[in-house]
């Protein structure tokens, strides 16, 4: 495990920004994972600005985090539609080149449909993470077995407290949703956990101290040979 440090929130976005890019560079087809939520927003405005600067990404692939289950297509809390809106259309990046989850596909085989689909596109390149409040990475809680394949997952109270931020209300925070497993995600090649701001000071504090605890998924990097925390100075306390 590395950690870096990033000045602040600004210096943070670049420097997440660059790693994504090298490893476009290096393998224009690689297929990456990346985050919705407000930490990646800047992040994403560096790789469309980099894509308008001559980046290619015309040939990158991408997988679909996480996503609620039981919404229907359009809904305004679509995260594949956050995704889509904030980074892949704006980089002209079609369905052709996306994996993602069906909010309304059976919960006992969207987890596996996934993990195949991934499987037969060579296996994940990168996988770009945010860190939960409660430790969660995606929508694997607290008590998630570190070699979880990707599944149908129930929220708990403390994310859809988090989560009630961006749709208005607890009450508008579907219970459940559909994620790439711990499992899933320790296969990706490397491993980028992007943390920002004070309010996740105590949390990475916990995840940097270890050991590797299902109480606490987002230790799964202290399994992973290529884990890279990226934090800003405020997330270090």
């Amino acid at each position: 495990m590395k950690i870096i440090s990033a000045v602040d929130y600004a210096d943070l976005s670049v420097r997440a920004a660059t790693f994504v890019a090298a490893a476009v560079r290096a393998k224009p087809s690689s297929l990456l994972v990346l985050p919705t939520g407000n930490t990646p927003l800047g992040l994403f405005r560096e790789l469309i600005k980099g894509a308008q600067n001559g980046l290619d990404v015309s040939q990158a692939r991408f997988a679909v985090l996480d996503d609620y289950a039981g919404i229907a297509p359009g809904d305004r809390r679509s995260l594949t539609a956050w995704l889509l809106r904030e980074l892949l259309t704006p980089l002209g990046v079609g369905p052709e080149r996306l994996l993602a989850f069906d909010p309304l596909g059976d919960p006992h085989r969207e987890g596996a449909r996934m993990d195949t689909a991934i499987a037969a596109a060579g296996g994940l390149d990168l996988a770009v993470l945010g860190l939960g409040p409660n430790g969660h990475l995606g929508m694997n809680e607290p008590g998630t077995p570190f070699d979880q394949p990707s599944c149908h997952a129930v929220l708990t109270p403390e994310t859809i407290r988090s989560n009630s931020v961006y749709w208005g209300s607890e009450a508008d925070v579907p219970r459940s949703g559909f994620t790439l497993g711990l499992g899933t995600l320790a296969t990706a090649r490397a491993f980028l956990l992007l943390v920002s701001g004070a309010h996740k000071a105590d949390i990475l504090a916990r995840v940097i101290a270890g050991p590797a605890d299902t109480a606490l998924p987002a230790t799964l990097i202290h399994r992973h040979a290529a884990a890279i925390i990226l934090a800003d100075r405020a997330a270090r306390g």
